[in-house]
């Protein structure tokens, strides 16, 4: 059994997602301690508890300790099943944060995973569900993790019930994740808003505009008002962009008394500032992308935005659980290229 110090390096959340995943697709049973103990409110939060008790749905898993508050938790999995599923995390916790244990789970299944799930599809400290479908995903396709994402309605803090389908494909063995450095031709995004007027997206989307444009760049940024059936039940916006041919993206959302045009301006510098790195994966997707690199076979190498602390958490637990081999150059809050010798491991 493989014990996790839940307090190590970011200390977050992070660790309880990416530690039943490893424990499920490896088949490796794991305890952690001392859970989000540098936290104000250390111990399993609600969003925490709701992603081991769906992993061990997923793993058939005896789980142990998995109570609000509790600071130790034991994960013994038995078989990955595929089949549809359906999860209710509560309010607007995030949909995509669960997503990133259950996918990879997923993969590593006897046949395609389904999964509805209700939460929150756009709130703070996650990243939103066009962030997480034509980015991160978009990534994980280049090394045949193949999942699709349909929102059925969006979630905002604080009443959430967002609606999404998530289908997630069988795989074998995953490829490495070598993308190429190529000039970024089209930045591509959504400006969207629910419960408020529609002039809220439109100003959103032309600041984006304005913003790319003034940097050379060309966008194509689409409008999306969400009304009747497809309302919210909480107001809400946010703007998302990606280019075309990299793995770079950012967002940013709308908050009370935040006007559209900040929001805007706030996700095109972002993405401005990250191309300007020359990097191919944004400071977020990279995280992202440690565990199904530290699984695949061969050696990935890739190059990111900002090296961040949730990178390196990442990396850590990677080898933890793998024994894969990580180079890392460029030191923390800086741009960074990682590359991966992955265990190659292959689908029981």
């Amino acid at each position: 059994m493989i014990t996790v110090d839940g307090s190590m390096m970011e200390g977050g959340g992070q660790l309880l997602r990416m530690a039943p995943s490893y424990s499920a697709i490896l088949g490796e049973p794991f305890r952690i301690h001392s859970i989000r103990a540098g936290r104000s409110r250390p111990g399993l939060r609600p969003q925490h508890l709701m992603t081991l008790r769906a992993a061990a749905e997923l793993t058939e898993a005896e789980l142990r300790g998995a109570e609000l508050g509790s600071t130790t938790v034991t994960f013994k999995p038995k078989n990955i099943r595929g089949g549809n599923y359906r999860f209710d995390i509560g309010t607007a916790g995030s949909v995509t944060l669960l997503l990133q244990c259950l996918a990879p789970i997923a993969a590593y299944a006897d046949r395609r995973v389904e999964l509805h799930i209700t939460g929150g599809t756009a709130v703070r400290w996650s990243p939103p569900t066009p962030f997480l479908k034509n980015i991160v995903w978009r990534a994980f396709d280049a090394m045949g993790l193949r999942c699709s994402l349909e929102v059925r309605r969006h979630g905002f803090y604080p009443k959430g019930g967002g609606e999404v389908k998530a289908v997630v494909e069988p795989t074998e063995t995953l490829k490495p994740f070598l993308p190429n450095h190529e000039p970024v031709g089209t930045v591509y995004g959504v400006s969207l808003c629910g419960r408020l007027p529609r002039h809220v997206a439109e100003r959103q989307a032309a600041s984006t505009t304005e913003t790319l444009n003034e940097s050379g760049l060309k966008s194509r940024v689409s409008v999306s008002h969400l009304d009747g059936a497809e309302a919210p039940y909480s107001p809400g916006s946010l703007v998302c962009l990606w280019a075309d041919n990299m793995f770079l993206g950012s967002d940013s959302l709308g908050e009370r008394g935040k006007p559209a045009e900040k929001v805007g301006r706030e996700a095109a510098a972002s993405l401005v500032d990250q191309i300007r790195t020359g990097a191919v994966v944004d400071l977020h997707t990279s995280d992202h992308m440690i565990l199904p690199c530290s699984l695949a076979e061969g050696e990935s190498s890739f190059s990111t935005s900002r090296l961040t602390l949730h990178t390196l958490t990442a990396v850590e637990l990677a080898k933890m659980f793998t024994g894969a081999e990580f180079r890392v150059m460029g030191r923390e809050g800086q741009p960074a290229t990682i590359s991966c010798t992955g265990a190659g491991h292959t689908r029981k």
